[in-house]
């Protein structure tokens, strides 16, 4: 009884954290959508080639 407690809780933990990361990743493609919109030509998300370089 007690490991079939057990594995329903972890069971229920798991599929609340990928709610909660699926929400995450929903959350910043918006945000990510809504910048591209206000300007569609800034390089918002592109890295530094190179960040020692100076």
């Amino acid at each position: 009884m007690l490991i079939a407690v057990l594995a329903s809780t972890m069971t229920v933990a798991t599929l609340m954290a990928t709610a909660f990361g699926l929400y995450e990743e929903a959350r910043l493609s918006r945000l990510h959508a809504e910048a591209d919109l206000e300007n569609p030509f800034r390089p918002a998300r592109r890295l530094p080639v190179n960040l020692r370089r100076q």
